[in-house]
């Protein structure tokens, strides 16, 4: 091989490279950073972050393909795994992410996903993952005690009470 062969050029070029501790100067970053609209930009009002009440790993292609499915979003959805337990949902309409939302609980393998919306630079590693909100049917209530004063009594003594079917306490009363 010859000097003008171009791999020798390459490899005599990173045999003068050197790495030293602390170098001067450092990331200079000019500009809006982020925002130039790439494939690399994320609109985070439109993502979830979520994870599985579980120690078991989940099986992240199957999690994806079920999810997607029965979300059904209509502009589509991208799953990344985070972490072997975090996952980013990101979704590209505003109605697909409210589906998702009030929809749910969501459940992949018997396991419960606790989900969040991600809030501008909030940093998804860092969302704290405790809370779901279940929707609860009471039975036998008695006539005079159906009313939404005494619905919003009996969910903030189970939890937090967040909203009631409109069509609840409407029409013919049924057991």
């Amino acid at each position: 091989m010859s000097e003008g062969n171009p791999e020798i050029r390459i490899n005599n070029g990173y045999a003068h490279i050197s790495l030293v501790e602390e170098e001067d100067g450092g990331l200079i970053v000019e500009g809006d950073a982020g925002n130039e609209g790439g494939p690399a930009s994320i609109d985070f009002w439109f993502c979830l972050v979520g994870r599985f009440l579980t120690d078991k790993v989940i099986n992240f292609p199957a999690m994806k393909n079920t999810m997607a499915s029965v979300w059904r979003p209509g502009k589509g959805v991208c799953i990344k795994d985070l972490s072997p337990s975090l996952f980013l949902f990101q979704f590209f309409h505003e109605v697909d992410v409210k589906r998702a939302l009030d929809s749910g609980p969501w459940t992949f393998d018997q396991h419960i996903l606790l989900v969040k919306r991600l809030e501008e630079n909030e940093q998804p590693r860092n969302v704290p993952l405790y809370f779901t909100s279940f929707w609860i049917q009471v039975y036998n209530l008695p006539i005079g005690f159906m009313s939404v004063k005494i619905l919003k009594d009996i969910g903030n003594y189970i939890g937090t009470f967040l909203e009631s079917d409109e069509h609840n306490l409407m029409g013919v009363w049924r057991n």
